[in-house]
């Protein structure tokens, strides 16, 4: 059942978060900007009518946006909303409270009541709360980057040993007798396969590589011979998914990284210091106008398309959140290709025609100068809004993690102007003060 917001009733010994707060401050401004009563009709049909009551919607959002926008998680949230009496007013309090209401893991419950669309209709109003700001721009800018995974370094001889590991649980968990466990001895054997390049330790490298892989096999065929009909049918993708760990090769298409993970790709983007990733290609579209750029699109990819094939579904993302699709796009060599998706010209950069006037070469390489531009905003997303790392289970959670990212960056820019509109106010009132007659007499009189 749905529960419903506090009441804002005063009590005689308890004093109400607005008698205290600065009303100037960037949340309070934001929580005060944002129509909370959208989220309630988006969000109250998933609640059933019945059973205890639930957590406010208000109060369940707020926290989501609070997470990505100060770069904290689901546990360290609470420790921070705790002291923050601006984070208790945005999430709808009315008064100070010592203890966080809920326990973080209903965090992870409404994520998955609401989904990926759910995550989608946020986004889409964080974009609609910039309105005038997305449609003064006739180019926009677009670009990929790869958000990884909350994963180890994949080596064939840790998934081996993490496929022994599962397999020794599940025996465990339905009663079947091992021949044996192989636990020290998988240990033992992975400790030798490290710095394996070592002329003097290659060779027992290897044979422990090997050793580990026949182990895993000869546990995975053990648990199949041991199961019964039920079983087999219950675990049959999980020993699918293990026996391919185990018998991937080098030069094999679609290889596993991650047990827990197995959407997880390896990607590598010409990086110097890091020359592969192992996450999720995430593909976004921005202003292009000058100021505070908006991030009008962004998708996270479980496969690895060309850079030049995510620029299609981001133009549909965008439509579908009811956006107007922009004129030109700019894209950086990666998106050689088509000329024209759905009415926008894809321009890239080329070498300038002959017959181009100056001024029109000195246009052109203007706006690749500025598509330059969505560098920085990559960079931002990564190291303060968690588009680093993705801590989502599922193949969910790297387009959750992405939409929620972005979600915040708008957020983040809307403080801003909010936060400018109020220091511009005070600023003009200050000089009518000054330029009033009436005021110059009083304070040269001494009475102000």
């Amino acid at each position: 059942m749905l529960g419903k917001n506090p009441e804002k009733k005063p009590e005689l010994f308890r004093p109400m978060l607005v008698d205290f707060i600065n009303h100037e401050h960037e949340l309070v401004l934001l929580s005060e900007k944002i129509d909370w009563n959208y989220f309630e009709k988006e969000f109250s049909p998933l609640y059933s009518k019945v059973g205890n009551p639930s957590h406010p919607i208000r109060f369940m959002v707020g926290c989501l946006l609070l997470k990505h926008l100060y770069n904290l998680g689901d546990e360290t949230l609470e420790k921070a909303w705790i002291m923050n009496p601006y984070m208790q007013h945005f999430c709808g309090r009315v008064f100070f409270e010592h203890e966080f209401p809920c326990d973080p893991s209903n965090f992870v419950h409404f994520r998955k009541r609401i989904g990926e669309k759910g995550i989608e209709k946020i986004f889409a109003y964080s974009v609609r709360m910039h309105d005038a700001k997305t449609n003064t721009s006739n180019f926009v800018l677009s670009d990929t980057t790869v958000q990884e995974n909350n994963t180890s370094f994949p080596t064939d001889a840790k998934l081996c040993k993490k496929v022994i590991d599962y397999c020794n649980k599940i025996a465990g968990n339905e009663g079947i007798k091992q021949r044996q466990r192989y636990t020290k001895v998988s240990k033992q054997m992975v400790r030798n396969t490290y710095n394996g390049k070592h002329p003097k330790r290659a060779k027992a490298a290897r044979k422990s590589q090997r050793q580990l892989k026949t182990i895993a096999m000869r546990l995975i065929r053990e648990l199949q011979r041991n199961f019964n009909a039920e079983q087999q049918e219950f675990y049959k993708d999980l020993m699918t998914l293990y026996t391919k760990v185990v018998t991937q090769k080098r030069n094999d298409a679609d290889k596993i990284y991650s047990i827990h993970k197995p959407f997880t790709r390896c990607i590598a983007k010409g990086k110097a210091h890091s020359q592969y990733e192992f996450g999720n290609k995430v593909g976004l579209i921005t202003t292009a106008n000058k100021g505070k750029k908006i991030i009008l699109g962004i998708k996270a990819f479980l496969q690895t398309p060309y850079d030049g094939h995510t620029i299609e579904p981001l133009l549909e993302q965008m439509e579908t959140g009811g956006q107007k699709l922009p004129k030109e796009l700019l894209y950086d060599r990666g998106g050689r290709g088509k000329s024209e998706i759905k009415g926008v010209k894809i321009s890239i950069p080329s070498t300038p025609r002959k017959k181009d006037t100056a001024y029109q070469k000195q246009t052109k390489r203007k706006k690749f100068r500025t598509r330059a531009a969505i560098e920085p905003i990559i960079g931002h997303l990564k190291t303060d809004f968690r588009l680093a790392k993705n801590y989502f289970l599922g193949e969910t959670g790297p387009q959750i993690n992405a939409l929620l990212a972005a979600t915040a960056w708008n957020m983040k820019k809307m403080m801003e102007l909010l936060k400018q509109k109020i220091i511009f106010l005070s600023y003009k009132i200050q000089i009518m003060l000054f330029s009033n007659p009436v005021f110059k007499n009083k304070l040269n009189s001494g009475f102000c």
